[in-house]
């Protein structure tokens, strides 16, 4: 099946609240869709979440935005793909590698998108097409973001009470601040629940993140996500904590994997799609964790539901992906399985909500993505 056309355009959700984490700028919920058609009239979606403040340990990444992102896929990389075979993925990839350097979110877009219509042609989830399914669910952290402490608590508590049993909690503006919070999260949820503080390279050099992460762990903290920025600096942390250590930022491809393992800066990654620029990429990072002994989340900008759809399908097929997912959990306007838990918008673009239960999005079992996109509603949203 050759590939007929590419197109990405902009979209926006309105979200429940607002969400922010150190460094971000732009509120949640901007997106670019990609649109692939092939011969037989099959169609594919995937999604891209740019961000231009966001680009690694030390600024080494470049940002990107929606408007650079539908410019990518619409005058370069969509155009060159036109008339490949669509299953092709790996080709796709290394034909856009070849093409543009960097700009892994416009070709995570394509990556997901192909991945879809791969899976739509072949009547098969994308998660069978990865390997198959070594889970049966994809258990959710929900985020909490930069918030005052008083609602961060109630966040918190709401989102237990929906049954999710992990929480990841935006920190690294003010160390006092998280260990306050930390603390009281601790005492009103218990000993259960696992407790990750995302410091998005905020508590300084190796010796200061130290200290502060020991702080945090008296206070109740499971788990602390890219205390500072830099292997040097996150292996000094690492090799001095009492409970792991994430790699986000620090970690975008397989090298920056091995890097991260040779260094021992890390306990754990967080993978992105979207850093890997797609599941070509980001399988790869699965492997090398997974031959490590690394446990890995899924984890992203908190996507709509095309974005969120291939996380969980991901998520289903990689035996390394033993961490809560920081994603959401999509549904339309009014069906929302759940009151806070993983409900960062107040409206969704597919037809049917996810299925959650325990604490975790059930498996997608349609063909591609395995949900039905909405394209009507996708058009409501369409922002450019």
């Amino acid at each position: 099946m050759k590939i007929t056309k590419i197109e990405a355009f902009a979209f926006r959700l309105p979200p429940r609240r607002d969400f922010r984490w150190a460094g971000l700028i732009a509120n949640l919920g901007g997106f670019v869709a990609v649109r692939i058609e092939t011969e037989g009239g099959f169609v594919g979606f995937g999604e891209a979440t740019p961000l231009p403040d966001w680009g690694g340990d030390w600024e080494r990444r470049c940002g990107e935005t929606q408007v650079t992102v539908c410019h990518i896929v619409n005058a370069v990389l969509g155009p060159a793909l036109v008339g490949m075979d669509a299953t092709a993925v790996t080709a796709a990839r290394r034909a856009m590698d070849r093409l543009v350097v960097g700009n892994v979110y416009a070709k995570c877009a394509i990556d997901i998108a192909l991945h879809d219509v791969w899976g739509k042609i072949v009547g098969l989830p994308i998660y069978k097409l990865l390997g198959g399914a070594v889970r049966e669910a994809v258990p959710v952290a929900h985020m909490i973001g930069l918030m005052p402490e008083d609602e961060a608590l109630i966040e918190g508590i709401e989102a237990a009470a929906d049954g999710v049993r992990a929480l990841q909690v935006k920190g690294g503006v003010d160390a006092e601040r998280d260990i306050r919070l930390a603390a009281a999260l601790r005492l009103e949820l218990g000993g259960d629940m696992t407790l990750r503080l995302d410091a998005n390279q905020g508590y300084g050099h190796g010796k200061a993140a130290a200290r502060i992460v020991d702080r945090l762990v008296d206070a109740g903290i499971s788990m602390i996500e890219q205390p500072t920025k830099g292997l040097t600096y996150m292996a000094q942390v690492t090799a001095s904590s009492a409970v792991p250590i994430i790699a986000d930022e620090s970690c975008w491809n397989v090298n920056d994997a091995l890097d991260i393992s040779q260094a021992r800066a890390a306990d754990s990654i967080s993978i992105y799609l979207a850093k890997a620029g797609g599941f070509v990429g980001a399988a790869k990072v699965a492997c090398v964790a997974d031959a490590q002994l690394m446990a890995c989340d899924v984890n992203g900008s908190i996507e709509s539901a095309i974005g969120t759809a291939a996380n969980v399908q991901f998520a289903l097929a990689q035996p390394a992906v033993t961490l809560g997912a920081v994603i959401a959990v999509s549904a339309p306007a009014g069906t929302h399985p759940c009151q806070v838990a993983g409900r960062y918008y107040e409206d969704d673009i597919l037809a049917e909500p996810m299925a959650f239960a325990n604490g975790a999005i059930l498996a997608l079992d349609a063909p591609g993505l395995g949900i039905t996109v909405d394209e009507d509603k996708l058009m409501h949203y369409r922002c450019d």
